[in-house]
């Protein structure tokens, strides 16, 4: 009895050294791609495949960005564009070439500020999961019936908010994260809801280390 409590004691320590949550950190990035499960579109219910980016800004918050589209479906928000150019200023920083116009550098800060519209909180659970609600209040949503592009009684190109919950199972690098969200649209007030499995990869920003 004593021989198998040891070695059971012995296997979870093992596991929870191997599988352990991250330090986030300014500069942290995970990319990550889902199957996805639309419900209440025009189409009522219809698979959909997502791409998602998020860059941590400490270690309990991150900005986040997805893209996830199917047949006559997308929705996407702005930070599509700026996330990516967070992460540009992040990892140049301290490079001497710093010759871009004003009228650039002020795209990429408007960009940037647009990106906080998505933002996710993180909570640990245990020592390799953490749980992540998030609100995006600007999502470009554009969903017609298939094969048909005439007013369906919806508004079918709007901004849309979301209110969702996803949790991140860590793996080392590796990242599985079931999520769930709601979302309505700001024109027609149409709700519905998104669901699917994100896999991705988790990448630290090497010079925090």
């Amino acid at each position: 009895m004593a021989g198998s409590i040891s070695f059971s004691q012995t296997e979870n320590e093992i596991n929870y050294q191997r599988f352990s949550l991250p330090n986030h950190a300014f500069g942290d990035i995970c990319i990550s791609v889902a199957p996805s499960l639309l419900y209440n579109t025009p189409n009522v219910l219809q698979l959909a495949g997502g791409f998602k980016l998020r860059m941590f800004l400490g270690k309990r918050v991150s900005f986040d960005t997805d893209m996830v589209f199917g047949r006559d479906y997308i929705h996407a928000g702005p930070g599509i564009i700026g996330i990516p150019a967070w992460i540009l200023v992040v990892y140049s920083f301290g490079n001497e070439s710093d010759d871009s116009p004003i009228s650039e550098l002020l795209f990429i800060a408007a960009t940037m500020v647009l990106s906080a519209e998505h933002t996710s909180l993180h909570f640990p659970v245990r020592n390799s999961f953490d749980i992540s609600p998030y609100l995006s209040l600007l999502r470009y949503k554009s969903s017609y019936e298939y094969g048909h592009y005439s007013n369906t009684g919806r508004t079918n190109e709007q901004l849309s908010y979301a209110i969702g919950l996803e949790v991140n199972k860590y793996f080392n690098r590796f990242v599985f994260s079931p999520y769930v969200e709601y979302n309505v649209g700001y024109v027609d007030h149409t709700a519905g809801i998104n669901a699917g499995l994100y896999c991705g990869i988790y990448f630290p920003n090497k010079r925090q280390k």
